[in-house]
């Protein structure tokens, strides 16, 4: 038994090498005719799109004496998404060594360009799967993108976003060390914050609980709680974390992210609440499927944005 055991051990583990070296040498992009006339079609909405981004741009770097924190270039995202039904790594090697495997491509972001400078407050708008969130991520370091680049100092950025870490089978203490450990937090400074964590939470009670058992409410309260208590970094990305918990709740979760984005820091925020957009930012970027449609004056774009899609 063991040995059967042991052989279909080793057998997955070379299984899992083969894949890899599969998925190492195919290419980034899986050149059919419907992928490059798609392919084709996305180069052109940039095109179009950058006529009206690029000079903002410009004028914005002539008007500006100093570089900026957070310089996207040129920024893409695509992603392949397998068009077949595969079941597992032996049916997926199948279909591969009878090339049988076939893809399309998906762009959470199309050649998208902006800066931020030192005390802005830029927010990020668009519908659900624009690439927003995409976005933060890779600014953030903790995705690469395709092509194109971000200038920015990782060693400044903090990234909120909720829910991350999370271990559901464990209790809500448990969790605070985990996620904390995640986002970048010492034992040490989890041991002295630890307290102010389950406070602001309102968690007090119900800390040795596991985390399965908790509301949806209550785990976006611990998410959140856990996220804003080391104060305000240099640099601030925002995503999407002014939704959390009941009213009262998410009047004190913008209370505490306003002393965040006023303290100083430089802020990149995505929010679907305009106007948390309109009372906080300084600039806004709206990006519509993958595509960047404008930038300018938070009443301007948040504007031209409502009017879209009321009509």
């Amino acid at each position: 038994m063991f040995e059967t055991v042991g052989v279909m051990a080793v057998s997955a583990c070379i299984l899992q090498m083969v894949y890899e070296k599969i998925e190492k040498q195919r290419p980034v992009v899986d050149y059919t005719e419907e992928n490059k006339k798609f392919r084709e079609q996305k180069e052109q909405e940039a095109k179009e799109w950058s006529v009206q981004i690029l000079p903002y741009l410009e004028k914005e770097k002539e008007q500006r004496s100093e570089p900026p924190v957070i310089c996207v270039e040129d920024l893409t995202m695509r992603f392949r998404i397998a068009t077949n039904n595969v079941s597992g790594i032996k049916e997926y090697l199948i279909q591969t060594l009878r090339k049988q495997m076939s893809y399309k491509e998906l762009y959470a972001l199309n050649h998208i360009n902006f800066n931020v400078y030192r005390g802005e407050i830029v927010g990020v708008i668009g519908t659900n799967g624009s690439g927003k969130s995409t976005l933060l991520k890779i600014v953030s370091g903790a995705l690469n993108p395709t092509s194109g680049r971000v200038v920015v100092d990782q060693r400044k950025v903090q990234l909120l976003t909720l829910g991350t870490g999370f271990d559901f089978e464990l209790s809500a203490k448990e969790n605070v060390y985990l996620n904390g450990a995640i986002i970048g937090y010492s034992k040490a400074f989890i041991d002295e914050h630890y307290q102010e964590i389950v406070d602001f939470a309102e968690l007090e009670g119900f800390m040795e609980e596991k985390v399965k058992n908790f509301s949806s409410g209550m785990v976006s309260r611990l998410g959140f709680s856990i996220a804003t208590v080391a104060g305000a970094a240099e640099i601030l990305i925002l995503d999407e974390v002014l939704s959390v918990g009941d009213e009262f709740f998410r009047k004190k979760s913008l209370a505490r992210i306003k002393e965040l984005i006023h303290g100083g820091s430089t802020v990149l925020m995505v929010s679907h609440g305009m106007q948390t957009i309109l009372d906080n930012c300084t600039k806004v970027v709206w990006i519509e499927q993958g595509n960047m449609r404008m930038i300018g004056d938070p009443r301007i774009v948040c504007r031209a944005y409502r009017s879209q899609y009321s009509e």
